[in-house]
């Protein structure tokens, strides 16, 4: 085994960290600025060193450290992605089934 493997690793821990910090905080700030641009936008600018201090330690091992890290912000995106399109999906079918009880209710009515 090269070491080198070793030392990636780390590096790519590295990403899987700053990636949880960038997105816990962008998820955050859409849920208590909504849809106000210039709030979210400022709070983008706030969280975006995470990613840059993060690559830029992983270049003081070269270019293998620097993929090595964003390797694992992409990694831990994929997966937020995909968690939090599970969650949306189902508050979508959970009130469309809301919604379509509720226009059943409504026309037996009239």
């Amino acid at each position: 085994m090269d070491l080198k493997v070793l030392f990636y690793f780390p590096l790519f821990l590295l990403g899987l960290i700053s990636g949880f910090f960038y997105f816990s905080h962008m998820w955050k700030s859409i849920n208590i600025y909504g849809t106000e641009k210039n709030k979210v936008l400022k709070s983008m600018l706030i969280r975006l060193p995470i990613p840059i201090l993060s690559v830029l330690l992983g270049s003081l091992a070269g270019v293998g450290g620097i993929i090595s890290v964003l390797l694992g912000f992409t990694v831990y995106q994929i997966f937020f992605l995909v968690k939090t399109g599970k969650r949306l999906k189902e508050e979508i079918e959970k009130e469309a089934e809301e919604s379509q009880k509720e226009n059943t209710g409504d026309t037996s009515q009239t």
